[in-house]
């Protein structure tokens, strides 16, 4: 018989990419506020695979990853969106252009997913002018980026890292 389930919450997962590390770290103030405090977060990943945020956002660009303490519906996820842009707009260049970039999203037992502003053919509406994108899914003991995710995440260097979020996401749910 089918019907509707019960959902679990989702740890909310935000990615912040920008050259300035110290700007990684004063995002994180608005996001805490919004998400509850930060309880994970990763090394700095070179944003070497793509050039896609240079020219907007200048040259040796590095990701981090944040996890937060609470967890949250993931039918949230364009709101989450929708507020990570606004923390963006307040870091703009006098041209007006991005200094950071941050994409919130959920991680649950079985994939990463992020919200986007930018449309493709394997993105899932959600609403608001927002797309959720499963950039990678669990299984067998790790995560795999599918075929139309972006360069960084297919070459694994997240792995490790989204694996120890996991373990944390498994705690907070019991």
């Amino acid at each position: 018989m089918s019907g509707q389930v019960e959902v679990p919450p989702v740890m909310v997962i935000v990615s912040i990419i920008s050259h300035e590390d110290q700007l990684k770290e004063s995002t994180c103030i608005p996001l805490e506020s919004r998400f509850g405090k930060v309880d994970l977060i990763s090394p700095l990943y070179p944003f070497d695979l793509s050039d896609y945020y240079e020219k907007e956002m200048g040259p040796l660009l590095s990701r981090r990853w944040y996890c937060f303490s609470k967890l949250w519906d993931a039918s949230e996820l364009a709101e989450w969106k929708c507020f990570c842009e606004s923390i963006e707009n307040n870091y703009l260049d006098r041209k007006g252009n991005r200094k950071v970039n941050i994409d919130p999203g959920y991680l649950d037992y079985g994939k990463l997913v992020l919200a986007s502003f930018k449309s493709a053919p394997d993105k899932i509406y959600m609403g608001r002018g927002i797309w959720a994108h499963t950039c990678l899914r669990y299984g067998h003991g790790s995560f795999k980026a599918p075929d139309h995710s972006f360069p960084d995440f297919k070459d694994g260097r997240f792995n490790d890292f989204m694996l120890e979020a996991r373990r944390l996401y498994r705690k907070m749910l019991r």
